[in-house]
């Protein structure tokens, strides 16, 4: 044990948890001077809002709340949702949902639309207001690598201790804890470019008043910008009702899920 043997055990462990907190640091801050820039654009089309405010699980929500509002989706039995009809204009992914011919639940909802949900990512992408796969792929590894660096330096260590039979358990516990932040700044990577992000901003707050009343014509923008928690308490809850009984929390905390799709017809996507 070359490397650190000249060091006890405590003194190692003070260093690394001093080391954890700079690469948690620079794990937040390498995505913020890293991210492409993207291009400025309006995002004012409701599918287009709804995946780059929470990707294909709020694309999903949208879609269904802006159905239910329009009479098209009634409650069912067990949290489901039926068909009912309309005679409104319905986006095409609306059209695909109520093409289902039973009960619908949230997973039902999500199949039909994946094929939606793809196409209109593309489109975002080529606005620049989300980052294409591989730049977002290369941003995460970016972001998490001084955790696994961190990491690396401490199995070294853990490992020689461990070898001369050193007590070594606080060590493996940071190590653990380590692994957990990495992930957590992987999973928890923002898709959207600068731009996206900007363009997000502005419009949660020019339409902050929808998250405490919104009107029947505002529901679905409503939720494809604050979640589905925002229908709690008016008309349309029995779809944040749906999301809550299959176990997919629906907050008006603008998390976003990574951004995975959007839904068809998304014409006004970014400029």
């Amino acid at each position: 044990m070359e490397l650190f043997s000249s060091w006890t055990g405590s003194d190692f462990l003070l260093f690394y948890i001093m080391l954890l907190g700079f690469a948690v640091a620079a794990a937040w801050w390498i995505p913020a001077v890293l991210r492409s820039p993207g291009r400025r654009g309006a995002a004012d089309d409701l599918e287009c809002v709804a995946v780059l405010a929470g990707g294909r699980t709020r694309h999903t929500d949208s879609l269904l709340a802006d159905l239910y509002v329009r009479g098209a989706l009634a409650p069912g039995d067990k949290g489901k949702l039926l068909i009912a009809g309309s005679d409104g204009a319905i986006l095409p992914a609306g059209e695909a949902l109520l093409s289902i011919n039973a009960p619908m639940t949230l997973t039902d909802a999500r199949r039909t639309l994946g094929v939606y949900a793809e196409r209109a990512a593309a489109r975002l992408q080529r606005a620049g207001l989300l980052l294409r796969p591989e730049e977002h792929a290369r941003l995460r590894w970016l972001s998490i690598t001084p955790l696994g660096a961190l990491f690396l330096l401490g199995l070294y260590r853990q490992r020689a201790g461990d070898a001369v039979g050193e007590p070594t358990g606080y060590l493996v516990i940071l190590l653990v804890l380590t692994v957990v932040l990495a992930l957590v700044r992987y999973v928890r990577s923002d898709p959207r470019t600068a731009a996206g992000i900007a363009t997000l901003r502005e419009l949660r707050e020019r339409n902050g008043r929808f998250v405490r009343a919104p009107r029947p014509d505002e529901a679905a923008l409503a939720v494809a910008l604050f979640g589905a928690g925002v229908l709690v308490g008016t008309p349309w809850e029995p779809v944040h009702a749906m999301r809550q009984r299959e176990g997919d929390g629906g907050g008006a905390d603008g998390s976003s899920d990574g951004g995975s799709g959007c839904g068809g017809g998304c014409g006004g996507c970014g400029g």
